[in-house]
């Protein structure tokens, strides 16, 4: 490991004391890959993290820290519904306080569930009845392997209980 370790203690959850050898911020997805594939050609681990709520460092880590910081709420309105394209890097529960703000209705049952929007369809969070598959139309993921957007239907994203195949067939990239 470099003798420059970077605190990681501030973006998790449990506070616990680890370090990374870097730690970059993406701000749009042609950040997020360029500092994945930067990382890459170093033949360095490299972890996307979002809100920290989900993982437990136990040991420094010896490799590059991504965080998801990717901005946005695009608000879309018809006669019966709103259609919202949040960026991965938005916090979830801000999110549903966005949402009840603006007097939509729909995501009240998911506050105050911890991590990014990013994060949501991996797991398809859920809470009271209520779960992410039952609100989401797309998934917009970004092939780190190819650097392509894919817009994926909630139908192509295998929605089950905490389950989805970003936490299988897409977990590497």
């Amino acid at each position: 490991m470099s003798k420059h370790l970077t605190s990681l203690t501030e973006f998790t959850t449990f506070g616990l004391p680890a370090r990374a050898e870097q730690i970059l911020t993406a701000d749009s997805a042609a950040v997020l890959l360029s500092h994945w594939q930067a990382a890459k050609a170093r033949r360095q681990p490299v972890l996307i993290l979002g809100g920290g709520s989900n993982v437990l460092f136990m040991e420094d880590f010896a490799g590059s820290v991504i965080l998801n910081r990717i901005p946005g709420i695009q608000v879309d309105e018809d006669e019966v519904s709103w259609h919202l394209h949040v960026g991965a890097g938005e916090n979830w529960h801000d999110l549903v306080c966005y949402t009840l703000d603006h007097g939509m209705a729909g995501l009240e049952n998911l506050a105050l569930i911890p991590g990014c929007v990013g994060s949501a369809p991996i797991q398809n969070i859920g809470a009271y009845g209520v779960e992410l598959q039952h609100v989401c139309d797309y998934v917009d993921a970004l092939d780190l392997r190819n650097g392509t957007l894919q817009r994926l239907p909630a139908t192509a994203c295998g929605f089950g209980y905490r389950e989805s195949i970003f936490k299988h067939r897409y977990r590497d990239g």
